[in-house]
């Protein structure tokens, strides 16, 4: 669906009359007569208006024309996700047209109304070619995912809560026909960094149509033989995502539907075990650890739990044999050495994978922020419950997430470091003489500068962590018919969940001193 939202502050214009009153409430339609003698603003030639929208949008532009002075009118449209990156043009700090376009030349007609841009967005440009244009309204034309949320999460840190909303939000505005990795760049189904956005899909809406196009998508594109996307952890990612849904939803149906090529898939796993991983495969788990010593020990780390996920799925399928196959290759791996050097990204992995040694303890009681990576980040908050410090991945999210709000994201980023807070302005600020640009100026491997997505699914981790592991919710049958309600405060005084499921919602409320839960009747709760 998509709907109309007017601006909600002018950030900076040049040569303009009247400039304020784009913010009022006028209608996107053009006009005959002006009986409400409504005074519309005008952009003389050359000049410009910089409206905040308020938040990320996905989608474009609608803008209505009163009167031009020439016929060769025309309008410079330029979106951006950060003030900074508004203000920019293509070539400027990584800016450019990817896979959307940020940058548009347009005519501007005498009483006309046009639609421009779909596109990851907050803020625009709107600069007059040629002529003065005067305008009635410039309103954002916002695409997003129709249906309410169905699960909740409340306690009493506004900051979390904020937390889960924004997380929330983020994967909404990459639901569409399939589930995006961004809205600006990366309009792609990369199904390897699709878990964070499932795992929140699950708690926010429960099941949705996206995830199963997306899933069958990749499926349709890559022979079992081959890996998703290309690299061998996005195959295993796929593996992982096939057995949550099945947890949450029961769909035994769809489940069959993948037991061949599934099979095809651990034939392949065992192949690239069994050479000692030289079969030429890309070893990847993330950029943000790209070509790092330990990289090797992630993917190990990934295809234990992939393997112990298709152990479980074969078993539900009555598959004895490769459920004994996934069992194997998953005793072989443990049995091996860490011999690399893990950053805490890595280390996250192999605790979730029962590998450790004292290195991976030690990297995982830091709290502060550092060696976190928006998609891995999830995973780091994961493997702290793993390890019970449930206060220290509460305190971790206040730290990271919490950083990027307050350098005004309204959706969580495709890469974010926090030292890069240290001398910088925010996304919603104009330029500031002897500061850093935290758009522009940062980034890395294929998210430089202005390239790097504001919008990106993979970073909503602690919308999921928050539901489920500080809820305290572990399925125990498929389709949720058994499950363990044990929620863990990490610190705070009390929480509220709508966890969905097949039946309706689980309902937990928890604090110091009491668990309350209100369940279907379909659903056994065991505390």
């Amino acid at each position: 669906m998509s709907k109309y939202l007017k601006p909600i502050k002018l950030i900076c214009y040049e040569n303009c009359e009247n400039a304020e009153n784009v913010l009022n409430d006028f209608p996107v339609q053009a006009i005959l007569t002006n009986n409400n003698n409504r005074v519309y603003s005008k952009i003389k030639n050359n000049g410009f208006l910089l409206l905040d929208f308020g938040r990320e949008i996905n989608g474009g532009i609608c803008i209505t024309v009163n009167n031009v002075d020439n016929n060769d009118a025309q309008f410079n449209i330029t979106f951006g996700e950060s003030v900074s990156e508004a203000l920019s043009e293509n070539g400027i700090k990584n800016a450019d047209n990817y896979h959307s376009i940020r940058s548009y030349r347009v005519p501007a007609k005498f009483l006309s109304t046009q639609n421009i841009g779909d596109i990851g967005f907050r803020f625009v440009k709107v600069s007059a070619i040629n002529s003065d244009i005067e305008i009635s309204a410039v309103k954002a034309v916002k695409n997003y995912y129709e249906e309410e949320y169905k699960g909740s999460f409340e306690c009493d840190d506004e900051l979390l809560n904020k937390i889960w909303k924004i997380g929330a939000y983020t994967v909404q505005l990459n639901m569409n026909h399939y589930l995006w990795d961004g809205i600006k760049r990366d309009r792609l189904v990369w199904i390897g960094d699709m878990h964070p956005e499932t795992s929140t899909i699950g708690v926010v809406y429960g099941k949705s149509e996206c995830v199963g196009n997306s899933l069958d998508l990749i499926k349709s594109e890559t022979p079992s033989d081959k890996w998703m996307n290309g690299y061998p952890s996005y195959t295993l990612w796929w593996i992982i995502i096939i057995h949550d849904i099945f947890m949450q939803f029961g769909d035994i149906k769809y489940l069959k539907e993948q037991e061949e090529y599934l099979k095809g898939i651990i034939d392949h796993i065992a192949a690239m075990i069994d050479s000692g991983f030289a079969t030429g495969d890309s070893v990847f788990v993330d950029w943000s650890s790209y070509n790092s010593e330990g990289e090797i020990e992630g993917l190990k780390a990934i295809l234990i739990l992939a393997l112990e996920c298709s152990e479980k799925i074969f078993n539900y399928l009555n598959c004895a044999d490769y459920a004994e196959i996934c069992n194997y290759y998953c005793r072989i791996l443990k049995g091996q050495p860490i011999t690399a050097a893990m950053n805490k990204r890595i280390c996250a992995l192999n605790v979730l994978a029962g590998r450790k040694n004292d290195d991976i303890y030690e990297k995982m009681k830091d709290n502060s922020g550092n060696e976190m990576s928006c998609f891995i980040g999830y995973y780091i908050l994961l493997a702290k419950a793993k390890l019970n410090d449930y206060k220290g991945a509460v305190e971790l999210i206040r730290n990271y997430w919490g950083s990027m709000v307050k350098m005004g994201a309204t959706t969580f980023w495709e890469e974010f470091d926090i030292s890069w807070t240290d001398n910088a302005y925010g996304i919603d600020e104009l330029p500031v003489n002897g500061k850093k640009d935290i758009h522009g100026d940062f980034g890395k491997c294929c998210y430089t500068g202005f390239r790097k997505s504001l919008c990106h699914g993979w970073a909503s981790g602690p919308t999921p962590f928050l539901s489920k592991i500080i809820g305290g919710i572990e399925i125990l049958e498929p389709g949720c018919r058994k499950v363990r309600i044990k929620p863990n405060l990490g610190g705070l005084k009390w929480i509220k969940v709508n966890f969905p499921t097949p039946f309706g919602n689980i309902n937990i409320y928890a604090d110091g001193s009491e668990v309350k839960t209100d369940a279907p009747k379909e659903i056994e709760i065991i505390n």
